[in-house]
């Protein structure tokens, strides 16, 4: 894709947001906005399809997730926040060329540093925008790890538990909607990786309360995913 085109859609990201935010003052209109916050990642699905699905994907399992949760942590989140830090959580990528982002063998050094790069650019984007600051943060360090291990080496608490329920969320979908360079898994097999590197690249308490979440809960998420792309493409057909 043309460089124009990739400044162009990320125009396009940053000014809805802003819009969006503006109206998020009026409490009677946030579900609407984020509606459509949701439909702008349909126009994204035509030129970079892989961030859009992940996007909704995610910020569809990180609501699930959200009920889900003990009373008090619900308390310590803003739930509207956590949807838009979801939804946006690898909106950076939409600077590195696809060519790369979908490469099917091993990344080399420089390209692998240009696609972690992705976590700084999510934050440029989104930091300078007012109500975004937070999230901002927690897209950055959404490949932290528990253990200290991640791209910016946080361990523990601090990390921001937000970042912390994203980085579950989004390697679940990853391993159920797959990757152009990697087959799709299934329930059981994203629970089983999430599970073993709990304690050390996952939060071991959040691990346990995404392992309760009902089956249908989670495999509704990607119908919605997969009903959103057919409508979608049967649009622009």
């Amino acid at each position: 894709m043309a460089s124009e085109t990739i400044v162009l859609i990320i125009i396009i990201v940053l000014l809805l947001v802003c819009i969006i935010l503006e109206a998020k003052k009026l409490a009677r209109y946030k579900k609407r906005n984020f509606e459509i916050t949701k439909s702008l990642f349909g126009i994204l699905q035509a030129e970079r399809q892989e961030i859009a699905v992940s996007g909704m994907h995610v910020y569809l399992l990180t609501s699930c997730f959200y009920d889900y949760l003990p009373l008090n942590l619900k308390l310590k989140i803003n739930n509207e926040e956590l949807k838009y830090g979801a939804l946006l959580h690898d909106i950076g990528k939409l600077a590195i060329p696809k060519e790369i982002l979908n490469k099917a063998g091993k990344l080399e050094k420089k390209e692998m540093i240009l696609v972690r790069s992705h976590t700084d650019k999510s934050e440029m984007m989104l930091s300078d925008i007012d109500g975004l600051e937070k999230v901002a943060k927690w897209v950055k360090y959404h490949h932290e790890r528990i253990d200290g291990k991640g791209y910016y080496k946080l361990k523990g608490d601090e990390i921001p538990l937000e970042a912390r329920i994203i980085a579950i969320t989004d390697t679940y979908s990853s391993i159920i909607m797959g990757r152009s360079y990697k087959p799709t898994g299934t329930r059981e097999d994203a629970m089983t990786i999430l599970r073993m590197d709990a304690g050390t690249q996952f939060d071991e308490e959040l691990i346990g309360y995404f392992s309760h979440i009902p089956a249908d809960r989670l495999n509704e998420a990607g119908v919605q995913v997969h009903n959103m792309m057919s409508r979608y493409l049967d649009m622009n057909a």
